[in-house]
């Protein structure tokens, strides 16, 4: 029973993300970096930054895979940092910020504007 329903929701969460909606609104896995409620990182290449949430904001790819962040068109200035310093630098609507991931593990990410913005990639 709790394996069906992880499966309903994460086909629910990759129809919304294939839908390609603009959304303002976190849809779950956003501010700070998921909230609880059980669950892992969601298997998707790609990261919404709205205001103040990284959506979904833990991720899980298989090494190899590049990710991409795009800014929402309604996002104030942010930017994705990791923890060894590298990322986007600052960026607001529309952007764009790819990274591959050759090689296993956990990667920390937050905003350095809006530190309550955190997330992960768990490249496994």
């Amino acid at each position: 029973m709790r394996i069906t329903k992880h499966l309903v929701i994460t086909a629910a969460v990759v129809a919304a993300i294939g839908c390609g909606g603009s959304s303002t609104a976190p849809g779950g896995g956003g501010g700070g970096g998921g909230g609880g409620g059980g669950g892992g990182p969601v298997v998707t290449n790609q990261v919404e930054v709205g205001n103040d949430f990284f959506s979904p904001g833990d991720i899980q790819v298989t090494p190899g895979t590049t990710v991409t962040w795009t800014w929402n068109q309604n996002a104030a200035t942010h930017n994705v940092t990791f923890n060894d310093g590298s990322g986007s630098g600052d960026h607001g609507a529309s952007a764009v910020f790819t990274k591959t991931f050759p090689t296993a593990g956990t990667f920390s990410f937050h905003c350095t504007i809006h530190p309550s913005m955190t997330g992960s990639v768990l490249v496994q």
